[in-house]
């Protein structure tokens, strides 16, 4: 083979390097040709089948993430068809591959691509919203590839590309490639200045909120009850629990908007949790809109106290 279409781009394959090749295991070089290629900054191997052995998404996961850990290059397979039901298994367990000039999952790629301006969302993404939030209170995402990221984030390789993505465009973060042609990405190292960057562009996480008439013992603890455990004001007699989406199936069609024991809210994103209660920013963007004044005030002292 002397090339590939990718997103519909040509792309050339080459013979990889020797210092490559060399460390490959022979049970891999005898199953498929290896290929080298380059695509918007990323250099990829690419695995032709030379026999009929049909590997299970698992099975090439798992080839995949040793051949990166191997040569630091992801690894993409190729197939001259596939049906629809097993591109979404290897879509599933993240196995990027290419379908002869038909189809290519490579979402390597989506990080790279420029967003025109009529593309860029005027709010963050869940996903993105969470990364940006994880980043500024917790773990440092800074200098971190996609890879890294999805491995202490609790989503897909391709939604946290897409992410990435959104970040890159709003001027939010920005991508460098290190020495071994990695794409890593690069925050604002002033994290006040980040955070009052991006307040044009963050969203209150509740995506739904209401009571049920008994008090719940679990969820992470939201709502003025977090606030009191960071501040002065005076809580709640019964917490207000926050659960994700997925959490909330049974919740979700219990709830009232006429206020009772429990209050519930479920949120866009997992709740960056702290010792049980939800991250300090997350809570401020629930309760910025309240009209108390003294939850105004405890707002503002939480925030003038972060530990940037």
């Amino acid at each position: 083979m002397y090339n590939i279409i990718v997103a519909g781009k040509k792309v050339q394959l080459d013979k990889p390097a020797s210092d490559i090749t060399r460390n490959l295991w022979l049970g891999l070089l005898a199953e498929f040709d290896i290929y080298q290629f380059a695509m918007n900054g990323h250099q990829l191997l690419l695995l032709v089948p030379k026999t009929s052995v049909n590997y299970s998404p698992v099975q090439r996961s798992n080839i995949a993430h040793r051949i990166e850990q191997t040569t630091h290059i992801p690894a993409v397979f190729y197939f001259d068809k596939l049906p629809t039901y097993e591109r979404d298994r290897l879509v599933d367990k993240g196995v990027y591959f290419v379908v002869s000039d038909k189809f290519a999952f490579v979402p390597t790629l989506l990080a790279n691509r420029r967003l025109s301006n009529n593309e860029i969302p005027s709010q963050l993404l869940p996903s993105t919203q969470y990364l940006l939030l994880l980043h500024l209170q917790h773990s440092s995402l800074n200098g971190m590839t996609i890879s890294e990221i999805a491995e202490i984030a609790p989503y897909k390789y391709a939604t946290l590309a897409k992410s990435a993505q959104q970040l890159t465009a709003l001027g939010l973060a920005e991508f460098k490639v290190d020495n071994n042609r990695n794409k890593r990405l690069i925050f604002n190292p002033d994290k006040r200045e980040l955070w009052k960057k991006s307040q044009p562009y963050l969203s209150n996480p509740i995506k739904q909120s209401g009571y049920i008439d008994e008090p719940l013992n679990h969820g992470i603890i939201g709502g003025i009850e977090a606030l009191s455990h960071y501040s002065m004001l005076v809580g709640e007699n019964f917490p207000t629990r926050v659960f994700t989406v997925v959490e909330s199936k049974e919740l979700k069609n219990r709830l009232s908007q006429i206020e009772d024991i429990q209050r519930v809210e479920i949120w866009k994103y997992p709740p960056i949790a702290t010792d049980g209660y939800v991250d300090r920013l997350s809570l401020y963007l629930t309760l910025r809109d309240d009209n108390d004044p003294r939850v105004q005030k405890e707002l503002e002292i939480m925030i003038n106290e972060m530990p940037w």
